[in-house]
């Protein structure tokens, strides 16, 4: 009898027109649906479908939930949708889901659902109970990390991070996805109800744990006791020297109040000195403060009040621009590729240790240097000791690796050194900070970062790149990281205030205006690097998307850059790995193992130069220049050590300049490494021209950019240029072997002066034609 039910169940299930949800959710011993791999009808409401920002889409009737894994579903419904579905049963880590959809319906909007009220228990114990359904928890008292410490703030890494609630000791774990609001806000003040999706994550069989809610926006939180609003998304704009504007949003509408404080060290009282406020109740608050200092931090928190009460945010950090020049300088010490130039040559092979030289004699106040490693360049040794002999007040942070020799040397020569506790992380920074203590000008505070340590083989062998910047806010960013691995900001470190690793707080302000260039710094582990990374490139990467790393082994980025990358919609992934690279992240981007790209994407590894490709950079589209092109660089690798353990550094560059000239190295790394495609050049027809042709550029006049086309009739090696009206050389469009056919190459003058300028064809060295073009600005 009961395999004639289940006979029966089956057929009515797949060929009547919908059945009910519970239908469908009926599982094996091993929590599998009967119905897998089936092609099924079913109705219900929708309760979820934009908010975790995947094409996850929740839906319920009155017998249970379900949910819809499909983009074109997810992006043609809303919640309150009563839709049909029809789609194929699946499951995923134990949540059984409806993928692909075939076909959906909407068959009513805004209808009305209520969450169903249950206890931490029925979802742990009980989850395929729940499952797909929106439920509520009430009371609840606490809320712990997986770990079992005491959570204040909703951090997140990757598309979320998960915590445990609790209502007295009864608990149940709740994730929160980057991509909500809830993201890195404060925990509700307890106790506190919470409305969410009832979910599951459990790999293996049998599929009977892992039971877990999603919480959708911070609306689902309900504080209980007359508290005031729920306040998110806490952040500042508009960064001028003397005023900034705050920003924030809060669940209710409710009034708005900031109070502030001047920064001096890690270590001061916070009493806010200044506030303002503005009584019209608004969701969506926006404060500007005014009277500000140039180049200097704040403490600051928000509050908002409505008829339940006041919330008061947890203390921030916010800047103001510096009076400083805001040059930026690129440093490479191997050579660069210049055919992507617009307007200025990068700076390749150049020797670091000059460079370093240079700012450590000009030094006439401070330096303070936070090093991995220090070793071989007795110059730097010798120009440090000197330093200090004339009055030069240095601090020196090291990792907690056996001294070098020259370390030994600086030590002995009186320069304070304080160095990270034996752990299982790294102190991995590589960066200076010269003249910001003791010294009140705007005009010499300098910060030197990038990828590089102070050794012989990383200054002239392994790949490298430095940058610098003439900024006395950076400068004072840099300082506070320092000061909290020094444990003082006075001339001696304090070693029972020092901190390192995880236990590190978030006490920088990100944002910056370096003289009009946005700029973001984040220090690894409290800022979560990797999040950040990922946010950059979920809303930045438009076109292209460039990298040049030693180390990636965190598939978080990666698989943040594989959800953007759709050539054929124009949107790449090129990359240059070191040569140790084989596996992991390199294997699947190169279209290799149960999870590789299709198409792959387009990456080689450094096999062909000596040495170490030690870079840690990221371009994202650096080609085009009204898509608010970015770089990454510092001492980051994209690796769970990194983000979680070591004492890192990240710069987020938002410069159309900074990202050329990073692409020119970028593309000399990736084509001598056997990258075959021509950037910003392309072959618009294999036909064989009967001659050698050089058209006009168009648009001409033109204001940035132009498209230049040309005929090879045969295959040589073709260059062309462009000169001023002097006759110098201010760009090289081409300069390659190339097969007949008829090309257009895109030539870019963003940080080129009007006039005129002629562009010059050349085939093996012999001149084919030149033609006139204006830039007019």
């Amino acid at each position: 009898m009961k395999k004639v039910i289940l006979f029966l169940f089956m057929c009515i299930s797949v060929y009547a027109q919908y059945i009910p949800i519970d239908s469908v959710r009926r599982q094996d011993a091993n929590g599998v649906p009967l119905l897998l791999g089936q092609t099924v009808t079913v109705r219900g409401v929708v309760t979820m479908s934009q908010e975790l920002g995947s094409p996850l889409v929740y839906f319920q009737d009155p017998t249970g939930g379900m949910v819809g894994y499909d983009n074109t579903f997810w992006t043609n419904t809303n919640n309150g949708d009563s839709v049909q579905v029809t789609g194929v049963v699946t499951q995923f880590s134990g949540l059984t889901e409806l993928t692909p959809v075939s076909n959906s319906q909407v068959l009513a909007t805004n209808i009305p659902y209520t969450a169903r009220v249950v206890t931490c228990g029925d979802v742990r114990l009980n989850g395929e109970l729940y499952e797909g359904q929106l439920i509520r928890i009430n009371g609840v008292t606490a809320v712990h990390t997986t770990s079992g410490a005491n959570a204040t703030v909703w951090n997140t890494s990757g598309s979320g991070t998960n915590y445990r609630i609790l209502v007295g000791n009864d608990s149940v774990e709740i994730r929160i996805f980057s991509s909500t609001n809830i993201a890195n806000s404060p925990v509700p003040p307890f106790p506190f109800d919470v409305i969410a999706l009832a979910s599951q994550f459990d790999s293996s069989p049998p599929h009977n744990s892992g039971y877990q809610i999603l919480p959708r926006s911070l609306s689902d939180f309900i504080v209980q006791g007359g508290s005031g609003p729920l306040l998110s998304s806490i952040t500042y704009t508009n960064i001028q020297p003397t005023s900034v504007t705050i920003n924030w949003q809060s669940s209710t509408s409710s009034n708005s109040k900031v109070r502030w404080q001047l920064a001096d060290s890690n270590y001061q009282v916070i009493a806010y000195t200044d506030s303002t406020s503005n009584a019209a109740n608004v969701t969506n608050h926006s404060v500007i403060l005014s009277g500000l200092q140039a180049g200097r931090i704040y403490y600051y928190n928000v509050s908002s009040t409505d008829g339940n009460g006041t919330t008061t945010s947890p203390m921030q950090y916010f800047c103001t621009q510096s009076n400083s020049a805001g040059t930026i300088n690129v440093y490479f010490n191997r050579s660069v590729d210049t055919t992507l130039n617009s307007g200025e040559i990068a700076q390749g092979n150049v020797n670091f240790q000059t460079k370093l030289l240079q700012r450590i004699n000009n030094a006439q106040y401070s330096i303070d240097m936070a090093l991995y490693s220090l070793n071989d360049l007795t110059q730097v040794r010798d120009a440090l000791i000197n330093a200090k002999v004339r009055g030069v007040k240095i601090r020196f942070v090291y990792d907690s690796r056996t001294n070098q020799a020259l370390v030994d040397e600086l030590v002995a020569a009186g320069i304070p050194m304080i160095k990270r506790p034996n752990s299982s992380g790294l102190m991995h920074n590589k960066f200076f900070v010269f003249d910001y203590r003791y010294n009140s000008s705007h005009t010499n505070c300098w910060v030197w970062t990038g990828s590089t340590n102070l050794t012989n083989q990383q200054l002239y062998s392994d790949a490298n790149n430095v940058i610098e910047f003439q900024d006395r806010t950076m400068a004072a960013v840099y300082t506070r990281e320092f000061e909290e691995m020094w444990g003082s900001a006075a001339d001696l470190p304090i070693v029972s205030r020092s901190k390192f690793g995880s236990a590190k707080s978030d006490n920088t302000p990100k944002k910056l205006n370096v003289s009009g260039t946005p700029v973001e710094i984040y220090f690894t582990p409290g800022d979560n690097t990797s999040n950040q990374l990922q946010s950059l490139i979920n809303t930045q990467y438009d076109y292209d998307c460039y990298f040049s790393i030693l180390v990636f082994t965190d598939y978080n980025i990666a698989n943040r850059m594989k959800a953007r990358y759709n050539p054929s919609a124009g949107r790449f992934v090129k990359g240059v790995f070191d040569r140790d690279t084989t596996g992991g992240v390199f294997r699947e981007m190169s279209g290799y193992g149960p999870f590789a790209w299709n198409p792959a994407a387009d990456v080689v590894r450094d096999l062909a130069e000596p040495y170490d490709l030690h870079h840690k950079y990221l371009i994202i589209d650096p080609l085009h220049t009204s898509s608010n092109p970015v770089v990454e660089t510092g001492s980051y690798n994209y690796s769970n050590a990194a983000n979680n353990s070591n004492d890192e550094n990240a710069v987020f560059v938002y410069s159309a300049r900074v990202a050329n000239l990073y692409v020119q190295e970028w593309y000399k790394r990736y084509k001598v490494s056997g990258g075959t495609a021509v950037i910003g050049l392309e072959q618009i027809s294999a036909e064989v021209p009967e001659a050698f042709e050089l058209k006009q550029n168009y648009p001409n006049p033109f204001n940035p950019n132009t498209s230049i086309e040309y005929k090879v009739a045969k295959q040589s090696s073709i260059m062309l240029k462009v000169f001023d009206i002097t006759g110098k050389e201010v760009q090289v469009l081409v300069n390659e072997n190339q097969q007949a056919g008829i090309y257009r190459v895109n030539m870019k003058a963003l940080n080129m002066a009007s006039g005129v300028y002629f562009y010059v064809l050349e085939s093996d060295g012999l001149r084919i034609d030149t033609k006139k073009m204006v830039l007019v600005k």
